[in-house]
C-alpha cells in the first residue's frame, strides 16, 4: 500500500476515528485503526465491537492495499508532524513508514485480515435528519442517563419513531429529559431503540457539519451516515421503562422564574447543602422562592430568596441541587416553568416558550426534606 495525501485532510480524517478506539482492551487489535486503500479510495476504520467508524479521505499517488496500526500512536505522529504532504506506505512485513520532508516515521503494523469485520446489516427504516436538530436532541437528554451498569437499559437514551413525531428520552430514575420534533413525518409503523451515549457522542463529534444526517434503524443495530463518515452502533438490549407513567398529569400549580436567576442561585446554595444528598429546599410563596440548604455534619447554611411568578398555596419541596442545575443549564430560555402539585409529587419544568415544532421538558423526583434544612 502506499499514498501521498495533505496533513490536515489525513489529521481530520484520524480524528473522526481515533474516538472510537477503547482506552483498554483485553483484544490488542482493537487499540489499532484499518487503513485500506482501494480504487483510489482511502478508508479509515477503528471499532471497538460495539460501535465501528469508516471514513474516507482524499489521497494521491496511490498503490492499493491494507494494513492496521496501532491507533493512538500513529494519531500522535500525524498530529504533531507539520502541515505538509506525508506519504504513507507500507512493506510485505506489516511495517508502515510515514515520510515527509522533514523525517521518516515506522510504525510495525499487522495484516488487515487481523483486523475485526466491520459489517453493516440492512436497516429495517431510515429517515434523514438535520446534525444540528439530531446534536440538540441529544444534548438535551444524554445528561440524564444512568451510571448504573445494573440498570443498562438507562445507561442510553431512547430514539422513539411514531408517525407524527420523533423523540428522544433520557432517565436515571430521579430525573427525566424528553424532548420530541413535532416536524418529524414517519411511516405507518412506531419502533424505538436505546443508544449507548458514546455512538451518540461520536456522531455529534465527528460527523460532517453537512445539512442532514441519515439515520437507519435495524432489529439490534443504528447507522448513521453523513459525507464520507458512517457510525455504525448495536443498540443496548432490553425493554426500555414506560417513562410515561411517571409524568404526572394534574400537576396544576405553575411556578414562572428566570432560569440565570435560579441557576446562579441553586449553584451557590449547594454549596452548602450535603455532599451526600445535594439536598436544598425550596419554600415557595405568591411573590418568591426561598432556596436553602444546611449541611448538618460539616457546619454551615444558606439561604435566599428570588421572585417569581406563582398564584397556589405555599409549599416546601427538597429537591437535589445537582440535579435542579443540571436541568436548568440544560434549558436555553429565558424564563423556565415548574409545574407541581406538592410536596411528594414530580416536578415538571418546561420552557417559558417552546421552540418551533419542539416540545422539551424536564422531570425532577422530589426528595424528603430531613429535619436539618
Amino acid at each position: 500500500m502506499k499514498f501521498s495525501v495533505n496533513k490536515a485532510d489525513f489529521f481530520q480524517s484520524l480524528q473522526k476515528v481515533i474516538g472510537v478506539i477503547p482506552q483498554k482492551t483485553t483484544i490488542p487489535i482493537l487499540s489499532n485503526v484499518l487503513l485500506k486503500l482501494e480504487d483510489n479510495t482511502l478508508s479509515i476504520s477503528g471499532t471497538d465491537l460495539e460501535i465501528s467508524i469508516t471514513t474516507k479521505c482524499n489521497v494521491f499517488d496511490t498503490e492499493d492495499g491494507g494494513i492496521t496500526v496501532l491507533g493512538k500512536r500513529f494519531f500522535d505522529i500525524v498530529r504533531e508532524l507539520p502541515d505538509v504532504p506525508i506519504t504513507v506506505s507500507s512493506d510485505e512485513n506489516s511495517v508502515l513508514t510515514l515520510s515527509t520532508d522533514k523525517g521518516i516515521y515506522k510504525l510495525v503494523g499487522e495484516v488487515e485480515d487481523e483486523y475485526p469485520q466491520i459489517g453493516v446489516e440492512e436497516a429495517d427504516s431510515t429517515f434523514s435528519i438535520s446534525l444540528e436538530k439530531f446534536s440538540r436532541m441529544v444534548e438535551k437528554t444524554s445528561f440524564a442517563v444512568s451510571n448504573d451498569e445494573l440498570r443498562t437499559t438507562l445507561m442510553g437514551v431512547l430514539m422513539q419513531l411514531t408517525p407524527t413525531e420523533l423523540r428522544m428520552a433520557a432517565t436515571d430514575g430521579h430525573r427525566l429529559a424528553k424532548i420530541c420534533d413535532l416536524s418529524y413525518k414517519g411511516g405507518d409503523d412506531s419502533t424505538s431503540v436505546i443508544l449507548p451515549t458514546k455512538a451518540l457522542q461520536l456522531v455529534t463529534k465527528n460527523i460532517d457539519d453537512s445539512d442532514n444526517l441519515e439515520i437507519g434503524v435495524g432489529e439490534n443495530h443504528v447507522t448513521f451516515s453523513s459525507g464520507d463518515t458512517k457510525i455504525f452502533s448495536k443498540v443496548i438490549e432490553g425493554q426500555f421503562p414506560n417513562y410515561d407513567r411517571v409524568i404526572p398529569i394534574d400537576n396544576d400549580l405553575k411556578m414562572f422564574v428566570n432560569r440565570e436567576l435560579l441557576m446562579s442561585t441553586v449553584r451557590r446554595i449547594s454549596i452548602f447543602s450535603s455532599v451526600y444528598t445535594h439536598q436544598i429546599k425550596f419554600s415557595i410563596n405568591p411573590s418568591s422562592l426561598v432556596i436553602q440548604a444546611e449541611d448538618a455534619e460539616v457546619g454551615g447554611e444558606a439561604q435566599e430568596s428570588i421572585p417569581v411568578e406563582y398564584s397556589g398555596e405555599p409549599v416546601q419541596i427538597g429537591y437535589n441541587g445537582t440535579y435542579v442545575h443540571d436541568i436548568l443549564r440544560h434549558l436555553d430560555c429565558d424564563d423556565v416553568v415548574f409545574h407541581l402539585k406538592d410536596a411528594g409529587s414530580a416536578a415538571i419544568i418546561r420552557p417559558a416558550e417552546q421552540q418551533e415544532d419542539e416540545d422539551l421538558m424536564m422531570l425532577i423526583m422530589p426528595i424528603r426534606i430531613s429535619d436539618s434544612v
